[in-house]
């Protein structure tokens, strides 16, 4: 089998290797579809600024169909379609029973371990996931991308309630922000969900998928932080940032009300936050990383709406092209989700 290994920043290497075997409660998979995301191509250029490890097999979003089970495995047989966690936890640490993807010895599959980039795969049955025979491959690999937007609104309702009669501004339409819009809109039901982008070709897509569109008086906060204005002008119940972009994290702070809360999944090394916001707003920040825990919940949604979802793979591009992969998906100008084909 062929494998598709970064051995550091734009240099892939292509190998022929042995089949794996699975262990005992391990099972062998051939992949499909592998999703590119933005720590695929911040890993490819080697501008990834979180944990990472080279050489490295990239790819945590994924499909493929199980072709040999070990002696122990129960929850997946033979000829199913699966996908699997990008987070790989001990599931005993302490950590582990509160949140997985916060597990004491994480790895994250495909930036610190050995990803999805192959022909074949082998993992342990704990982090694989079955799916519906008719389910679209290429949207089954949504599945990760999909549960990090939702474990992230998961642990917003958790601290606002239902979200369903709130306003709500996502900051940042790449693919998890469009993402959450579909989960807002098509799982929770909420109709007043504003998206903002740059992009024209994203904020398009936003609109087919029912997003609203923020006036700028709305976004550009431009009154003194007054009590009276904080309480009465501010626009938003709730913000969802995912840009990563220090200006716009801190300028999310205004925007929301009081007792509002801002949740976030961008990574910024560092940002000039007006910190008394948190304090005279009464205001609550949530950040969340990882989608275990959301997997099955997302494989349903993506199966009762499999017509906007596929909306979201701008392009499909075999395996033997994977560098004009990266490129396409490093354009943000008109590609969402790129989804290699193998």
């Amino acid at each position: 089998m062929k494998t598709y290994t970064l051995v550091e920043p734009s240099k892939l290497e292509v190998k022929d290797v042995p089949i794996p075997e699975p262990g005992d409660t391990e099972v062998l998979i051939k992949i499909r579809n592998v999703g590119i995301c933005g720590s695929d191509i911040h890993l490819f250029k080697g501008t990834y600024s979180g944990p990472n490890s080279y050489p490295i097999m990239f790819g945590h979003e994924w499909s493929g169909t199980v072709v040999k089970t070990g002696a122990y495995v129960t929850k997946v047989s033979i000829g199913d379609k699966v996908t699997g966690d990008c987070s790989k936890y001990c599931d005993a640490c302490d950590n582990c029973k509160a949140d997985k993807n916060l597990c004491k010895d994480i790895e994250k599959f495909g930036i610190t371990v050995d990803g999805a980039s192959a022909e074949y795969i082998v993992r342990d049955e704990k982090y694989v996931y079955k799916a519906p025979d008719d389910i679209d491959m290429k949207l089954l690999a949504l599945t990760e991308p999909i549960a990090v937007a939702r474990h992230l609104i998961m642990k917003m309702i958790d601290r606002t309630g239902d979200m369903k009669d709130k306003k709500i501004l996502i900051y940042g339409g790449g693919a998890i922000g469009q993402a959450a819009l579909l989960l807002l809109r098509y799982e929770l039901g909420c109709d007043n969900v504003y998206l903002s982008d740059l992009i024209p070709y994203r904020m398009e897509l936003a609109q087919k998928f029912g997003a609203k569109v923020p006036l700028q008086e709305e976004l550009n906060w431009d009154l003194e932080n007054t009590y009276y204005n904080m309480y009465n002008h501010t626009p938003f119940d709730v913000v969802i940032e995912t840009t990563g972009v220090a200006a716009v994290f801190a300028n999310a702070m205004n925007l929301v009300r009081p007792n509002g809360v801002l949740g976030c999944v961008g990574m910024i090394n560092n940002v000039k936050i007006p910190q008394k916001l948190i304090v005279t707003k009464a205001m609550t920040i949530v950040g969340s990383i990882g989608g275990t825990g959301e997997f099955e919940a997302v494989i349903d949604f993506i199966r009762k709406n499999e017509e906007v979802v596929k909306l979201m793979v701008s392009h499909e591009i075999p395996r033997e092209d994977i560098p004009e992969a990266f490129r396409c998906a490093s354009n943000p100008l008109d590609a969402m989700k790129v989804s290699i084909v193998f």
